[in-house]
């Protein structure tokens, strides 16, 4: 016998008188035998009798076929979006993208900074001091205390 899957995907067929004989007198005897397969066809058979009375669709006229055959000639927003990207329109926004990478790149990275001892650092902090001192001779940054403390190294009469 068959499966309760089998008789249910056949009952279209049954109502449609497209079944074999033999396989006809199956759906009828398991209709007698499974009250819901039997309510199942009661519905298919209400619903194909409610299609067939729906109205026939109106003819189509010219001004609707060319309407359709103009909507199928238009291109589609997929066929629009490649003929944007096109190779000469891809070249210079590559080349773009590009410049803008090692733009990021170059400029994203670290300066090397040379490695400066301490007395290189202090020199460079104090340029300004050390060349006030070149220019009034001295050799010593203790040098500068004793020009600021000449005054007490005058004689007074």
């Amino acid at each position: 016998m068959s499966t309760r899957e089998e008789l249910t995907g056949n009952l279209t067929a049954y109502i449609d008188n497209e079944l074999s004989e033999l396989e006809a007198r199956r759906i009828e005897e398991a209709l007698r035998l499974d009250p819901e397969l039997a309510a199942l066809e009661q519905k298919l058979r209400t619903a194909v009798k409610a299609v067939e009375a729906l109205p026939a669709p109106a003819p189509a006229t010219a001004a609707l076929r060319r309407a359709v055959l103009q909507r199928l000639d238009e291109k589609t927003a997929l066929q629009r979006l490649r003929g944007f990207f096109t190779l000469p329109r891809l070249v210079p926004v590559a080349g773009l993208a590009a410049a803008a990478a090692i733009t990021v790149v170059v400029v994203g990275r670290p300066v090397d900074k040379p490695g400066l001892d301490d007395e290189t650092l202090f020199v460079a902090q104090n340029i300004e001091v050390l060349e006030d001192l070149d220019l009034i001779g001295l050799e010593n940054p203790d040098d500068l205390d004793v020009v600021a403390n000449l005054h007490e190294l005058e004689v007074r009469p």
